[in-house]
């Protein structure tokens, strides 16, 4: 529809955070994209059938879904109406004119916000774009110039080791080509240590590799991130606080910090790990990608809140280019599951009236048994009897 209009604008939000810290001026300001672009107008009807246009305006408006906007001087844009619409009839003072307020929002018109990529690949690109970040920050912020310092290091990352081998181990087992890929990168971590422990970069990209390399197993999505939610919670709890302690020297505040970026290191590939279980993982049911969902944002919260403190303890500025690489990553990887969440099939539950074997409600239930009685008994933790006989008054769970 053509309407009048008179002066005209436009509006966007640059979104933008400050962080200023104790004795250092000026402030890092972190770059988070920008909003939506806002059109407000104020539209014009008139003649003697203004009302009658106004009101088929009025009736577009409120159509559900996006629109196509042809602004007259800031061009075309995908738009929905949003907030308050006002209409004024303007017949005896305004000469047969009716006056229609709104303010266009642009919108991207999907729920997970997608470059053109498939969202899977999207996450699987910012994966891999993370990991050099990390590396390259962990690079320059360790200090292993004395043999000291790089003795410790190694120290640090040998605990380390035992804490992912403990924590990933049997996650890793479930795959046999996943299980050798993980013992072989252990191995040159291992091994090549003292060479390695000279080039904090490369170091940095083995290490990573390692801990997320048990996130390519296809199976098992909630023992992989139960696993990852282990290893992050060793790894943040290794990392010594110094708040509070007077006797702190110097010599021993630089070992302290080394051993916490080789932490703050390791725990963001354990988060990275999880987002890698998530995109190597085949969702079926609604519940599962949610829970996953929610276990990701749990993990990169307890890793900032961590990264947080410990920063204000050693006095030390996080320049920022992993932590936000790592931010995005993990809202991708939520957005994915969000998304897909709307087309799994929801939880159903049911509750046996009388007892049933797990071969006949499968069929009943699935349809089929070949494919689906094994997901049947793991999604119901069934074992000993119940897989024999399923008794009356037995909650079961099932998908469809």
């Amino acid at each position: 529809m053509r309407f009048s209009y008179r002066d005209v604008s436009t509006e966007i939000e640059k979104r933008s955070s400050s962080f200023e810290f104790p004795g250092i001026d000026g402030a890092y300001v972190q770059d988070n994209g920008r909003g939506p672009r806002r059109f407000p107008l104020v539209c014009y009807f008139s003649g003697p059938d203004c009302d009658l246009e106004a009101k088929a305006f009025e009736e577009r408006l409120l159509e559900r879904g996006k629109g196509q906007l042809e602004h007259p001087l800031y061009g075309k844009h995908t738009v929905v109406p949003f907030g308050t619409i006002t209409r004024r009839d303007d017949l005896a003072s305004g000469a047969n004119q009716s006056v229609v307020e709104i303010c266009f929002w642009s919108t991207i018109g999907a729920i997970y916000p997608s470059s053109g990529l498939s969202p899977k690949h999207e996450v699987s690109l910012s994966i891999g774009f993370t990991q050099k970040a990390l590396s390259a920050g962990f690079g320059k912020k360790m200090n292993l110039l004395t043999a000291a310092r790089r003795a410790n290091t190694q120290l640090t990352v040998r605990q380390a080791l035992r804490n992912i081998q403990a924590a990933m181990r049997k996650v890793a087992g479930v795959t046999e080509a996943v299980n050798r890929e993980f013992r072989d990168l252990q191995q040159q971590v291992n091994f090549g240590l003292d060479v390695l422990i000279g080039t904090p970069l490369e170091m940095a990209q083995q290490l990573l590799n390692l801990i997320t390399a048990p996130g390519r197993a296809l199976t098992g999505i909630l023992s992989r991130l139960e696993g990852y939610a282990n290893l992050l919670d060793r790894l943040l709890a290794s990392s010594r606080s110094t708040a509070g302690d007077v006797s702190v020297l110097p010599a021993l505040v630089l070992r302290l910090s080394n051993d916490f970026h080789t932490a703050e290191l390791l725990a963001s590939g354990a988060v990275l790990g999880s987002v890698t279980s998530v995109v190597n993982h085949t969702f079926t049911a609604k519940p599962q990608a949610l829970e996953a969902a929610e276990a990701l944002l749990a993990q990169a919260d307890a890793l900032t809140a961590w990264q947080d403190e410990r920063y204000g303890d050693l006095e030390q500025i996080d320049t920022g280019e992993g932590y936000q690489l790592l931010q995005e990553t993990v809202a991708l990887a939520v957005g994915f599951l969000v998304e897909i969440s709307f087309s799994l099939v929801p939880e159903r539950v049911l509750v046996l009236d009388r007892p049933r074997s797990i071969i006949d409600l499968c069929a009943e239930l699935y349809g089929s048994v070949d494919d689906r009685v094994d997901f049947l008994i793991s999604t119901n933790r069934l074992t000993g009897s119940d897989i024999l006989e399923l008794p009356r008054g037995r909650r079961i769970v099932y998908y469809a």
